[in-house]
């Protein structure tokens, strides 16, 4: 098994990084109404078609330059770096099932639904993260088929991944209710809309995924690590993005919360059970 590792992990880092190609397309799509599927990718400026070793994740734009081929318009970083994130991601998700299915301890199709389910719902999130940061706004047509899939996913392996349906189905509505009070609660008390309805309906579909037991830590780590981004581009304008908004203080600048949401979500499903095996060990020590 150790000898086909290496080839094993060079395979789905290209398989991510297609993946985080295809995402890219999505980001720029969805929001404007558009299909992800046809027409084919074309410059946004000349609309010339890209062909197909000018698509080739990561390596194109480097030998492009960073340019179009044809207009010579500069292609935003984010595009290489959105396919190399996707990549290394995509092998973070499926490395701690790879020896289970090379030993023979899950079923192919286990392991396929398994993996695929992960690999969905971390593309998603990488989405959504992209497109709220984009356009303040969470797309239903990604977070709530999550929530369906998440669901799915708990009746069909949720005892392999340790989200049996009853953490899943609790973790949906626990998502959705508990933030939906919180919305309420925060707009009744201090007459502005702290949360939207898109992260409502994002945080039910990390719940209905990752599991009741989840949600205080994806929420934690997306409230702190949201607080630190909103100070940080702060300091790093000088104020200037407060002033010039005109508000009161950094307290009413706007920061989307689906990223962190996100942020949180894949911190949860990448770090937990690396969490839980050394609880378990010091719970074992006492």
């Amino acid at each position: 098994m150790d000898a086909a590792l290496p080839q094993i992990a060079a395979f789905v880092l290209a398989w991510g990084a297609l993946w985080g190609s295809f995402l890219n397309v999505v980001v720029y799509r969805v929001p404007r109404g558009l299909s992800v599927v046809r027409p084919r990718s074309r410059c946004p400026t000349c609309e010339r078609p890209i062909t197909a070793w000018q698509n080739v994740p990561i390596l194109s734009w480097a030998a492009l330059a960073g340019r179009c081929f044809h207009c010579k318009t500069p292609i935003s970083w984010r595009y290489p770096v959105v396919e190399a994130v996707v990549a290394a991601l995509t092998l973070a998700v499926v490395w701690p099932w790879l020896p289970a299915w090379l030993e023979g301890d899950l079923a192919p199709w286990q392991a396929g639904v398994v993996v695929g389910g992960e690999l969905a719902f971390a593309y998603a999130l990488v989405a959504i993260a992209l497109i709220d940061a984009d356009t303040f706004l969470v797309p239903d047509a990604l977070s709530l088929p999550l929530v369906l899939m998440g669901l799915a996913l708990a009746f069909a392996v949720g005892d392999l991944r340790g989200v049996p349906w009853v953490q899943a189905g609790s973790g949906a509505l626990a998502g959705g209710i508990g933030l939906f009070t919180l919305q309420w609660t925060y707009a009744r008390a201090t007459g502005r809309e702290g949360l939207g309805t898109g992260d409502i309906k994002l945080l039910a579909a990390i719940g209905a995924t990752l599991g009741l037991r989840a949600l205080p830590a994806v929420l934690l780590l997306a409230a702190l690590q949201g607080l630190l981004f909103a100070l940080g581009f702060h300091a790093a304008t000088r104020g200037r993005a407060v002033a010039e908004r005109g508000l009161a203080s950094v307290r009413h600048l706007a920061v989307p919360f689906g990223p962190f949401l996100a942020l949180g979500a894949l911190q949860w499903l990448l770090l937990h059970r690396m969490f839980d095996a050394r609880v378990q060990a010091w719970l074992g020590s006492v």
